[in-house]
């Protein structure tokens, strides 16, 4: 039979091996999740894009043939932020310029959607870097 103490003793041993165990899952959670203002640019990029690219590379990315490249999978956008930046920038064939009617941080958010929509995957780039550019 365990005794007042001994069962407080007990108590206080479990604890004190959980309560890291049980920290350190709290950080991993914590850490896992994105910053608030990432998920509002990632909301902010994707409208953008969807009221500014849709039209010709279409919600899926994938373009029109022959006429408008697809941007799902595409070496340009999954290169380098810079050169994207560069395209909406300068524009390019008979894309326009987005120079005049777009922020950097707009930019930013763009690129960053398109660099991470569909099967892409690329670092991200800030209004800075763009700002830089302009």
């Amino acid at each position: 039979m365990l005794l007042p103490v001994d069962s407080l003793k007990l108590r206080a041993m479990k604890f004190m091996t959980l309560a890291p165990l049980k920290f350190f899952i709290l950080v991993r959670l914590v850490t896992a999740l994105p910053p608030l203002n990432s998920l509002e640019a990632e909301e902010n990029g994707k409208r953008l894009f969807l009221e500014n690219c849709a039209e010709c590379h279409k919600a899926d990315g994938q373009g029109m043939a022959d006429v408008y490249p697809a941007l799902d999978n595409n070496e340009v956008v999954t290169g380098s932020g810079i050169d994207v930046a560069l395209v909406l920038i300068i524009g390019r064939g008979e894309m326009p310029s987005f120079s005049g009617s777009m922020s950097a941080e707009d930019m930013a958010a763009v690129i960053n959607y398109i660099r991470n929509a569909w099967s892409n995957s690329g670092e991200l780039i800030f209004a800075e870097a763009i700002e830089s550019l302009q």
